[in-house]
């Protein structure tokens, strides 16, 4: 019994003592919790001496304190009161109901120090946040300033890669340019010379056809300019390739035309498909030939008691009959036709005779076989008249 006595007056003793005590938690250790289970044992006590727990800490950190402290003591009962500074301080109070009176009583006015005090301590934890608020901000914008240099970097990087690749794919693009550039060089020149082979085997080919025909299969003699034709000379064309056939008593002598040759000029006569004759030597003065016209005259051989038949056999004839006939084909070079208005007369000199013959058929006097002497007379320059 004197025991508990003992242990009782301790415990009055210590409670006046723990009123007036304060636990003071500092904002590292109550953020990271270590001072959790402090507050959990203030909050005990208070529970289990039926006083109350008095906190003072910022307000943002008031819900937090409360959700410790009712942790530890459902049942304890907690007054908040707002600070400045981060941290929480917190003290145990007798939770007794204050008097009416009391309560209507007006506070009394703080002591001037203690006024002038809390207005210090209100401006300190006023530039303390201001400061922290500051500092937050710098920090958030040294941050940022970070976060854009990085994308700056990133997007510089990536830039860089890009023009590298460009300049690789125009290299490559270049490199294929330039081996497309030499293969179609090689192709064209491949193809040049396989031009210029197909025209010199086609030039070969012409000209073995002509030596074969007109000179034995021979070589030629060579080459002869226009200026040493001589007359009688035959010139065979072949495209653009132009043989002199010159006989030469029994033989015949090819020779290759070097040089422009005219073949419409008058000297020069056609005598059939791709075949010329030099008619008399080529004069200094180019005079070409009329290109043929058609002129057709059908003669008929006139009945014998015609008027224009003893008019024609009195001009060209000497008064005699003419019996015979020829047609257009069978005309010869040296021919003379003289015409009428239906009918002509063929003369063709045999030796130291003079044949004359009626015309039989259609003829054209405008082809260049033809060489017009007067108004109605016409030399047969070819043995290939049509």
């Amino acid at each position: 019994m004197l025991k508990k006595l003992i242990l009782v007056g301790a415990l009055i003793a210590a409670m006046p003592a723990m009123a007036q005590e304060e636990i003071s938690i500092d904002g590292k250790d109550f953020l990271s919790g270590a001072g959790d289970a402090r507050l959990a044992e203030v909050a005990k006590q208070a529970a289990a001496t039926g006083k109350k727990v008095v906190v003072t800490a910022p307000a943002y950190w008031q819900d937090k304190v409360n959700a410790k402290l009712h942790a530890g003591a459902a049942n304890a009962t907690v007054q908040i009161k707002e600070g400045f500074f981060e941290n929480v301080i917190v003290r145990l109070e007798d939770n007794k109901p204050v008097a009416a009176k009391a309560a209507e009583a007006p506070a009394p006015a703080a002591a001037p120090d203690d006024a002038a005090k809390t207005t210090a301590a209100k401006a300190e934890a006023a530039k303390a946040e201001a400061a922290k608020a500051e500092a937050a901000k710098a920090e958030a914008a040294k941050a940022e300033a970070a976060r854009q240099q990085a994308a700056r970097e990133e997007a510089a990087r990536a830039e860089a890669a890009r023009q590298q690749a460009a300049r690789e794919e125009a290299a490559r693009a270049e490199a294929a340019k330039a081996e497309a550039a030499k293969a179609e060089a090689a192709k064209a020149e491949a193809a040049k010379a396989a031009a210029a082979k197909a025209e010199t085997d086609r030039i070969a080919g012409i000209r073995a056809r002509m030596e074969k025909a007109f000179n034995e299969g021979k070589a030629s003699a060579g080459t002869l300019g226009a200026s040493a034709l001589e007359t009688g000379d035959m010139i065979v064309v072949d495209g653009d390739i132009r043989g002199v056939v010159r006989r030469s008593g029994a033989h015949t002598q090819l020779y290759w035309l070097d040089g422009e040759l005219n073949l419409d000029r008058v000297e020069v006569l056609p005598i059939g498909e791709n075949r010329y004759k030099i008619n008399e030597p080529l004069k200094s003065t180019v005079v070409l030939r009329t290109h043929e016209k058609t002129q057709n005259f059908v003669a008929n051989v006139p009945a014998p008691d015609a008027a224009e038949r003893k008019s024609l056999e009195q001009q060209y004839a000497e008064g005699k009959d003419i019996v015979e006939t020829l047609r257009p084909v069978e005309l010869k070079e040296a021919d003379m036709i003289y015409t009428g208005k239906a009918a002509a007369v063929v003369m063709r000199r045999s030796g130291n005779a003079l044949l004359k013959y009626w015309l039989q058929g259609d003829i054209n006097l405008g082809q260049t076989g033809l060489s017009k002497q007067g108004p109605n007379a016409y030399r047969v320059q070819t043995d290939t008249i049509k």
